[in-house]
């Protein structure tokens, strides 16, 4: 039985998302004030395509997630259930902002893309 459990354990652990995310836009503030982090807000829906590619296959690349994770908050908003901060605007889905610890946006990614271009855009964010 222990043997069963540890594999479980194990098993759940390789398939668990590798990302932290936050939901709530004062939560990724707060978090990002506490970590000295700047925070990457995907603004996405459920029946997007290319959104769910890139949480599905390009956020799972190791070197894009290791990336993210330790230079950003990820902060996920749906289009159907949340509201954009006010002063925020996007032309499609997905949008990727790039958003100080004082909720200022410095930079803006519109679309997805493979995970090798998509780290490269990241690479370039101011």
């Amino acid at each position: 039985m222990k043997h069963f459990i540890v594999i479980l354990v194990l098993g759940v652990s390789l398939f668990a998302d590798p990302l932290q995310v936050e939901h709530t836009f004062n939560a990724a503030i707060q978090k990002a004030k506490q970590q000295n982090k700047e925070i990457m807000m995907m603004y996405s829906a459920v029946w997007c395509p290319e959104c769910n590619y890139m949480k599905e296959v390009v956020f799972k690349e190791k070197e894009v997630a290791d990336y993210i994770q330790k230079r950003f908050i990820i902060l996920m908003l749906d289009v159907q259930k949340d509201t954009l901060p006010e002063g925020f605007s996007y032309p499609g889905i997905p949008t990727f902002f790039f958003i100080d610890k004082n909720a200022k946006e410095q930079d803006k990614i519109i679309g997805g893309s493979k995970a090798g271009k998509f780290l490269k855009k990241l690479k370039e964010v101011k």
